[in-house]
């Protein structure tokens, strides 16, 4: 699993219509114009190998901001920090950054979200300046949505997103697709679907997974909620014991 291109892929800017205004944690919600969210997440990940072979593991804190610019636009910055849990680090100081930009569509019921991405990290930061000659890595992540409102606070909704190193001469893409349903009903919401990652970098690698969400409002602008994902199949799923990420998060609308 590829926790650090399917981290950064997989936060997106989202949008929501008038009529799903106060439920910040659907899909495609964005705050309105001159409001902005705060998303603080702390993030877990393990992977357990078959035949004695090494587990890994991963603890991020990452922090999101998303302003609107207008209704229908927003822009995002995020910073996460990866924690040096193995030893496999320089040090506990080890950051990724993002910015980014999103723009929503509605056409009656029918949802629609376009967003890019650009996101980066240093080597030396990570691994330290001695024997370490990568500079920044620096990504382009592009994302489609597409989302049905049901009425009832009920969203069915799919997307596709791709994110590329735009400093490679070989550019292998990683790209995710996903399908999902939401559920809001005034004080708590729902979030369950599944996912399907893969790339183009020569080794035609798949991965499937199962991922939920559940948030609870403590005020009608601040969320907090716990989520997960779980490996379903994929390469290498014979010798995978388990592969899992838990995490939870606080958003707050200003």
């Amino acid at each position: 699993m590829k926790l650090r291109t399917m981290l950064l892929a997989s936060a997106a800017v989202m949008f929501a219509g008038s009529a799903m205004a106060a439920d910040l944690t659907n899909p495609f919600y964005l705050p309105g114009q001159g409001e902005f969210t705060s998303d603080t997440v702390v993030d877990y990940s393990r992977t357990k190998m078959k035949h004695d072979m090494p587990t890994s593991e991963q603890t991020t804190v990452a922090e999101e901001i998303v302003y609107g610019v207008t209704d229908n636009f927003a822009v995002r910055g995020m910073i996460a920090n990866e924690f040096d849990t193995q030893g496999e680090y320089n040090n506990d100081h080890n950051f990724d950054y993002e910015l980014g930009a999103a723009y929503n569509m509605r056409g009656g019921n029918v949802l629609g979200q376009v967003a890019v991405n650009y996101m980066t990290w240093n080597p030396k930061d990570f691994y330290g300046h001695r024997g370490v000659d990568y500079r920044w890595q620096k990504y382009l992540n592009g994302e489609l949505k597409l989302g049905y409102d049901m009425g009832d606070g009920l969203t069915p909704y799919a997307s596709y997103s791709v994110t590329g190193n735009i400093d490679d001469d070989d550019r292998g893409l990683d790209q995710s697709a996903k399908v999902g349903v939401h559920k809001y009903a005034g004080d708590w919401a729902v979030d369950a679907g599944v996912r399907y990652d893969f790339n183009t970098d020569g080794e035609n690698g798949n991965w499937w997974y199962a991922e939920a969400e559940a948030d609870y409002y403590l005020k009608e602008n601040v969320a907090l909620g716990v989520f997960g994902e779980y490996f379903l199949a994929g390469n290498g799923s014979d010798e995978v014991d388990y592969d899992y990420g838990a995490g939870a998060h606080v958003k707050v609308l200003f």
